[in-house]
């Protein structure tokens, strides 16, 4: 079984500022359906950086979404469908057979088992810092990735209104999240949000939208891309 055991402890918190490694996570072997364009890249990214897929815990299976079917990995030709009702990826499906759906929940898992491989990608559970994390990754889910999300065969009266909410989500990440030119959406230093909103923001063009207007989410989509993290990530899927 899973074993979280990041029991809040505010004088160990309290000694790592900055999130530091902590107890034992037991690490079970899992299968990542993924695509590389979509937003389940990250959570690529992520497991990626842990070592979790150089060391098999985590098992690359790189899927379609047009074909619903598995193109890379073990299971190559498998339905997606068979793996996932809902035909959708992220899909992380654990050694007991869990299925775990929705970059919320696997980027959330990754960051537990990458605290236990030594890579620190989220505040400790249960700490305040934590819940500001299943916050922002709330909003990028809920939010910002429906805004910037490619439709095919929309009116032009459902792009206008598209484009129009894209604009107000990126004015609330650059006025309010990125506000005062954060390189970080937490702290100081790179989580498993970070790379889940510059997936969402690499569909710019693709849905035509512009970052121009909002300085402070262009410095941060810039930065992002260029850490070693997130251009190994990718390097790895594309090489997969």
């Amino acid at each position: 079984s899973v074993v979280a055991a990041f029991a809040v402890d505010e004088a160990a918190v309290e000694e790592d500022a900055q999130w530091g490694a902590e107890a034992d996570v037991v690490i079970d072997d899992a299968q990542l359906y993924y695509t590389p364009t979509s937003c389940a890249a990250a959570t690529f990214i992520c497991a990626h950086a842990a070592g979790l897929i150089a060391s098999g815990a985590v098992v690359p299976h790189e899927s379609e979404i047009i074909s619903h079917r598995v193109v890379k990995g073990p299971q190559a030709g498998a339905d997606l469908y068979d793996v996932n009702a809902k035909g959708n990826v992220p899909a992380l499906v654990l050694e007991d057979g869990t299925l775990l759906n929705e970059n919320v929940a696997t980027l959330l898992w990754v960051a537990d088992r990458a605290r236990a491989a030594g890579q620190v990608l989220s505040p400790p559970t249960g700490t305040t810092e934590w819940y500001d994390l299943v916050r922002k990754l709330a909003f990028l889910a809920s939010e910002l990735q429906p805004a910037l999300q490619f439709y095919p065969a929309l009116t032009a009266e459902q792009k206008a209104l598209l484009s129009r909410l894209a604009v107000a989500r990126l004015k609330y990440l650059n006025d309010h999240e990125l506000a005062g030119g954060k390189r970080f959406l937490l702290g100081d230093s790179f989580t498993v949000a970070d790379a889940y909103c510059y997936i969402i923001l690499t569909w710019k063009e693709a849905v035509h939208v512009d970052l121009t207007p909002f300085p402070n989410v262009t410095a941060y989509f810039k930065h992002i891309g260029e850490l070693d993290i997130v251009k190994n990530g990718r390097a790895a899927m594309a090489a997969l």
